[in-house]
């Protein structure tokens, strides 16, 4: 009977430590150590050429570059939350999804046979993904609740959303130009000037639009409108007020503004002078070509040979020679265009009062049919953006809180490493006992 009671006390206790380790394993799992416990949330880009790489204005695309410290900031002021962004981006992680099909798929694929028959097989690199999930670890706090994490993780998300649309949108704003473009104090032709430039600059703003999107339209006008309006303003009346400034040689200072006119006849006769000099060199170089085996072409950077069998390079040579042979031509233009004017003012009759107001009322007419032309330009970018860039661009998933099962894998790792030190102690007791147990036993029989 004593035998079978000191066998089944250590048994006891072996059980009981198994006990203590799961107990403790659990309470590890699911209360003190939260690392394989998060949120996460899944964000889709549905915008054309997303699957591409590229981002909606068809450039190379990162969509994690966007998760920055100010949407964690963001994030982390609508939650009502203060935790350094630094801490916050230890345990946030942006990660692309792709799914299992794909990825069979692409690999099943060979690439085109390159040099020496050799083949590669696609890798999923060469997919671009269009779903990314954003995971948020418990471990950044763990006295948060669930409920607070995935409120966290939804508010990181929505201001991720709103950077993406800030950062897409199509805007239009002169506000850093205002000083250049305030035209008070100009002479009347820096006044013409100054508002020819932005209906150029409005104009080919609009026209970027319109190729992207011709089939685009608001209340039946196009982006197209806008240019054409703008075009028929420059041709229209910045022309008639130009005409009327020069034959009636209307200006605050008349020398400052022939001074101004000699100025830009002076400096496009030095940019004729380079331009020629590269067309000469050029020309030269063209004319060798045939001749020897060898030619040595000018760059930026130097000297470079290249073999006269090259059509390439050749090509290249007459291309150049024909780009700067417009230019020059263009300058001549140019030239020819100041010096009419210059003439024009030194021939003219001194302007009236008359003619004085003529112009302010024509210079007032511009500047306000230009006002009325960008205001319904930037309506028109409203719309575009809500219909191309804010609307259906990114889907996101609801916030939902994901933590190990104690029936998985990981569960069973963790209840290893905690149960076997405390078995293993114990056992380690009962052997003491034991041998203790047979000393004595030995020790009575002697």
């Amino acid at each position: 009977m004593k035998n079978k009671k000191y066998i089944f006390i250590p048994l006891l206790l072996l059980i009981c430590a198994g006990v203590i380790g799961l107990v403790w394993s659990f309470i590890d799992f699911k209360v003190i150590n939260k690392s394989l416990s998060y949120s996460y949330q899944i964000v889709q880009f549905n915008y054309d050429g997303a699957s591409d790489g590229k981002d909606p204005n068809g450039k190379p695309f990162n969509p994690i570059d966007l998760l920055d410290d100010d949407v964690i900031k963001e994030g982390l002021r609508e939650s009502n939350l203060d935790y350094d962004v630094e801490l916050v981006k230890e345990f946030i992680l942006m990660e692309n999804v792709v799914p299992k099909g794909i990825v069979s798929e692409i690999n099943s694929y060979e690439s085109i046979t390159g040099k020496n028959n050799n083949t590669r097989n696609i890798t999923p690199s060469d997919y671009h993904p269009i779903r990314y999930k954003f995971v948020l670890y418990h471990d950044l706090d763990k006295k948060l609740s669930k409920d607070s994490l995935n409120e966290l993780l939804k508010n990181i998300v929505k201001a991720y959303g709103n950077k993406f649309y800030k950062t897409y949108e199509r805007s239009y704003d002169l506000s850093n130009y205002n000083d250049i473009y305030t035209t008070d104090n100009y002479d009347y032709i820096y006044q013409v000037a100054a508002f020819t430039n932005k209906l150029n600059m409005l104009s080919n703003s609009a026209n970027t639009l319109y190729n992207e999107h011709n089939d685009f339209s608001v209340d039946g006008k196009s982006f197209n409108d806008i240019v054409l309006k703008c075009n028929q303003l420059v041709n229209s009346d910045v022309a008639r007020i130009k005409n009327i400034i020069i034959l009636n040689a209307l200006s605050i200072d008349i020398d400052r503004l022939t001074d101004y006119y000699n100025y830009k006849i002076e400096t496009l006769n030095y940019d004729k002078v380079k331009y020629q000099k590269d067309l000469n060199s050029i020309n030269n170089q063209i004319a060798g070509y045939e001749k020897d085996s060898t030619v040595y072409v000018s760059t930026g950077d130097g000297m470079i040979k290249v073999e006269s069998g090259s059509s390439t390079t050749y090509d290249a040579l007459l291309t150049r020679q024909i780009n700067i042979a417009n230019t020059i031509a263009k300058i001549n233009t140019e030239i020819s265009d100041y010096e009419a004017i210059l003439a024009d003012i030194n021939n003219a009759t001194v302007g009236t009062e008359e003619d004085y107001n003529l112009v302010r009322n024509y210079i007032t007419k511009l500047s306000n049919d230009y006002n009325t032309l960008e205001e319904s330009y930037k309506t028109m970018i409203e719309k575009y953006n809500d219909k191309y860039v804010r609307t259906g661009t990114i889907y996101a998933t609801t916030a939902k809180y994901q933590s190990s099962s104690i029936l998985s894998s990981t569960f069973i790792m963790r209840c290893i490493k905690i149960c076997a030190p405390i078995v293993l102690f114990t056992a380690l007791g009962c052997c003491i006992y034991w041998l203790d147990r047979i000393v004595r036993k030995e020790k009575e029989v002697k």
